[in-house]
């Protein structure tokens, strides 16, 4: 099985001029051939040139085969685990000849996953990759291949630092809210660590940039244009998940907007906006994916999913003159921790974020200083100084936490205590005024006092 076959969709030339160029073959006494011959149809369908060797093959081999055919990239179907010993040879292997690695089967988990390509392997696909997600991440390499990008030793995808892991490989997540300020930064570094993301936005313009950002990184971008305050949104973004990749594993509830006002000035219809867009949409999104995970531990998969909301200082402490804002994103607070009681039956965490940092709805926080050559690293209240958060609640290495809320930016971080009973105190029987004036007193004496409330000059 060689050549191109017809087809509307060439694979990248990298600029040489001919199609991309793939050797394609399984290792040892793997008697399955089943995904090799698959993925081979796949890429032939869409231009490359495959030269496919079957079974019966060593690192050696199909790398001797990829530098006499003068191939871009080789690819390895895995279906006996004990195979991916085998990864670190073959990556030596390739690098010497400036070549990519890619792997997969239908025994690899998200964590072999993960393992493969923090080892070196430029994409690895599990039994749940999608054909779009397959062919996207192919084509990246070879233009990698192509342009002379790959490390000569160690694995650093373009777009990421030296020996960078990437724990989400093989991870869907749905983000909203993702074209600009906190979402883009939460896309991007979702991708940076390997996550297929499908974002949220109403912003088509600014979504499809995001998804051009990404286009090198580890990751992928599906975007979808989508307002989370319709009824349908849930359904529209979980199909839209599934559809592309196959599985949803992660949910960042992080669309938002802000409408000022006073409890005496402001509008009813704003009052509904805010609910609407910080209580109604993250809990029909909660449902949505809680009842696809539901689902699928019902039918005996394993789920290691989880959920990301987003609450504020506000629903924390009170903000002045915004109480609808503030009693929002209270209840996105108290909404995560008995999401986190209830879904945490079906293998699911919920967790919040209260970010720090400068967005359209933070404009009294100021612009970033003004410095030649200054990113976002040197900009504490950036919202990339929040993302990395975002991502280990939703990686291998917080399975165990859930239902905490987690304050994030300006160069701090720290997990406030929720409401706590106070010292109890005896309740008389028909208390009287008087016996209210000795007791209550008291009662208030042995608690804490609460915080003062936020204000843009606090």
């Amino acid at each position: 099985m060689t050549g191109p076959a017809p087809g509307p969709a060439p694979g990248p030339s990298g600029g040489s001029g001919r199609p991309g160029r793939i050797v394609i073959g399984t290792l040892g006494l793997d008697q399955h051939e089943v995904g090799a011959m698959a993925i081979s149809r796949i890429l032939i369908r869409h231009g490359y040139e495959v030269i496919y060797l079957g079974r019966f093959n060593t690192p050696e081999r199909l790398t001797a085969a990829a530098g006499q055919e003068d191939a871009d990239l080789v690819g390895v179907s895995i279906h006996s685990w004990e195979y991916a010993a085998y990864a670190d040879e073959l990556l030596a292997r390739c690098r010497e000849l400036g070549i990519g690695l890619v792997m997969g089967g239908s025994v690899l988990t998200e964590r072999d996953q993960a393992d493969l390509l923090g080892r070196g392997a430029d994409a690895v696909f599990g039994p749940y990759a999608s054909e779009a997600t397959m062919l996207a991440q192919i084509d990246a390499v070879v233009r990698r291949v192509r342009a002379g990008e790959l490390p000569a030793q160690a694995h650093q995808p373009s777009g990421t630092q030296p020996g960078r892991p990437v724990p989400l490989a093989g991870r869907t997540v749905i983000v909203t809210g993702a074209a600009r300020g906190l979402g883009r930064a939460y896309t991007l570094e979702l991708c940076r660590q390997g996550a297929a993301v499908v974002a949220d936005d109403i912003d088509e313009a600014a979504l499809k940039e995001v998804a051009d950002a990404a286009r090198d990184l580890p990751g992928s971008v599906h975007a979808v244009v989508c307002d989370v305050t319709g009824p349908d949104a849930p359904r529209t973004l979980l199909d839209a998940a599934l559809r592309r990749y196959g599985q949803l594993h992660g949910l960042v509830s992080n669309a938002g907007l802000l409408r000022s006002g006073p409890i005496l000035q402001l509008d009813d219809a704003d009052l509904r906006l805010l609910f609407d867009v910080h209580v109604t949409a993250p809990f029909r999104l909660l449902q949505a994916a809680g009842r696809y995970w539901r689902a699928e531990a019902k039918a005996g998969r394993a789920v290691e999913a989880a959920v990301v909301l987003t609450t504020s200082s506000a629903g924390l402490y009170g903000f002045r003159a915004e109480a609808a804002y503030s009693a929002a994103k209270a209840a996105v607070a108290m909404l995560t921790r008995v999401g986190a009681d209830e879904l945490g039956r079906y293998g699911a965490t919920v967790n919040a974020v209260a970010p720090v940092a400068r967005t359209r709805l933070t404009e009294w926080l100021g612009e970033a200083p003004a410095s030649p050559g200054a990113g976002p690293g040197d900009d504490p209240l950036a919202a990339e100084q929040v993302a990395p958060v975002i991502t280990w609640l939703l990686g291998p290495a917080a399975r165990t936490v859930t239902g905490r809320v987690l304050e994030a930016g300006n160069g701090q971080i720290s997990a406030p205590s929720p409401w706590q009973p106070g010292p109890q105190f005896p309740l008389p029987s028909l208390m009287s005024p008087e016996a209210a004036d000795v007791l209550l007193p008291r009662v208030l004496a042995s608690a804490a006092p609460p915080p003062e409330v936020l204000s843009s000059q606090s």
